[in-house]
């Protein structure tokens, strides 16, 4: 199974939003066990006017599972506390396949979404084929045919050399990992990070829903965000600033 997250091709025809609607729970995002899920977040039933941009857009796969993209990664969403503006997630590439990465380290802005101070690394040697004992074969995460390890392990392997493994990743893990226990269970147990929000526009464009086109057109520049050409993330990259401010409310 393969998911991934695509953005929806935006259609800005209608001249003028009403955008106390954004509030209403037809737009709110509901996805499997994430419901009831309001700005900065958009998808599914919520339109693009009610989120922040493309760095929080939402995909629902087959009804049930989300995911969201991040610096071209794809994250799997396990939860979203609005109260506490946290996000938790798990690499998508690993939860389908420990054993054939899609990306290298994680990586993501963080302009935007910042890891919790529980959050901490580990990192994951694949093929290491020089020097490699039996009896270390049979702790390898991906069998004999690709003997990889958790950096957990280092401590305990004798006469393994590092710099002979094939590729290191850098992952994520929360505050449940053991260091020494089941690694793709705490990968699938996943991390929590921190989104930015200004609260003038959650109001606005969330949990209030009373505000005005004038309103967001004088505050634009904050409530809405999109990835820029380089990878970085800058409310003046927002097609929604580039154009459709241009013409959405004239007087």
């Amino acid at each position: 199974m393969i998911i991934i997250t695509s953005f929806p091709t935006q259609s800005h025809s209608q001249p003028v939003y009403d955008y106390s609607s954004c509030k209403n729970v037809d737009h709110s995002y509901n996805c499997g066990n994430i419901s009831n899920i309001l700005y900065p977040f958009w998808g599914q039933n919520r339109p693009f006017r009610c989120g922040a941009g493309n760095p929080f857009y939402l995909n629902c796969y087959n009804n049930s599972i989300t995911t969201i993209l991040l610096s071209s990664q794809n994250f799997t969403v396990l939860d979203i506390n609005s109260q506490n503006h946290t996000i938790k997630l798990k690499r998508t590439d690993l939860d389908q396949n420990l054993c054939s990465p899609q990306f290298n380290d994680t990586y993501f802005d963080q302009t935007l979404f910042t890891y919790l101070p529980s959050v901490t690394f580990t990192a994951i040697y694949y093929n290491c084929t020089y020097n490699v004992s039996q009896n270390l074969l049979k702790k390898s995460l991906c069998g004999s045919h690709n003997p990889s390890f958790s950096v957990s392990y280092w401590p305990y392997v004798e006469n393994l050399d590092q710099k002979r493994c094939e590729k290191r990743i850098e992952v994520p893990v929360g505050d449940d990992f053991h260091e020494y226990g089941d690694l793709e269970k705490d990968l699938d147990k996943g991390f929590e990070v921190e989104y930015s929000v200004n609260e003038k526009c959650l109001n606005c464009l969330g949990i209030e829903g009373d505000c005005s086109s004038e309103y967001i057109d004088k505050h634009v520049d904050l409530c809405y965000y999109d990835n820029c050409p380089d990878g970085s993330i800058d409310f003046s990259c927002s097609p929604l600033h580039n154009s459709m401010f241009s013409y959405l409310f004239i007087s």
